[in-house]
């Protein structure tokens, strides 16, 4: 049960996604496609900089783990990554930002670089997830037959702990 919340947010990005791309359609305006690009080059950099604290935080499994999933709640919720993902140049400029090449001392500096910013974009999502928590629990309680309050209970619980653990290795691992 510990993931079913983060997946249940990542197919509801997936559903809005694919919902605003077929609202929206393809834009032949160079100003919108600039703004767009624009857009997508930021949404790209945030969610390689959320990725790349799973291998800032390699050392602990869990802590990897919630990164990359962090990563993915951005990338699947925003609205526009149906559309980001028709501009080729940002796939390659994402794959070029990514730290996994890295040699131990350049990934140990870039991650002590993109700290602030990877703490700023955890705490973004996380406000996110918990505007979702409430809506499901409503949706899921009735599927396993639970009262909605337990589960709501319980996925709060399990997403405070598993921030907790995140918090106590990076404090040790950082050091602060």
């Amino acid at each position: 049960m510990k993931k079913a919340f983060i997946f249940s947010l990542l197919f509801a990005g997936l559903t809005a996604s694919a919902a605003a791309q077929n609202q929206i359609g393809a834009s032949s305006d160079a100003a919108a496609n600039k703004k767009l690009a624009a857009e997508c080059r930021q949404l790209f950099k945030d969610t390689n900089t959320l990725a790349n604290g799973s291998l800032c935080y390699r050392d602990n499994k869990e802590t990897a783990e919630y990164f990359d999933l962090l990563s993915m709640v951005l990338l699947f919720n925003h609205p526009k990554v149906d559309q980001c993902r028709q501009y080729p140049k940002l796939e390659e400029e994402f794959k070029k930002q990514s730290f996994y090449y890295l040699e131990d001392q350049e990934l140990k500096r870039l991650c002590a670089e993109s700290r602030e910013e990877r703490d700023r974009l955890r705490r973004q999502v996380e406000a996110y997830m918990d505007s979702k928590i409430k809506q499901y629990a409503e949706e899921e309680a009735p599927r396993r037959g639970i009262p909605v309050d337990e589960l709501l209970r319980k996925t709060v619980a399990e997403e405070t702990e598993r921030r907790a653990k995140a918090d106590a290795f990076i404090r040790q691992k950082d050091g602060r």
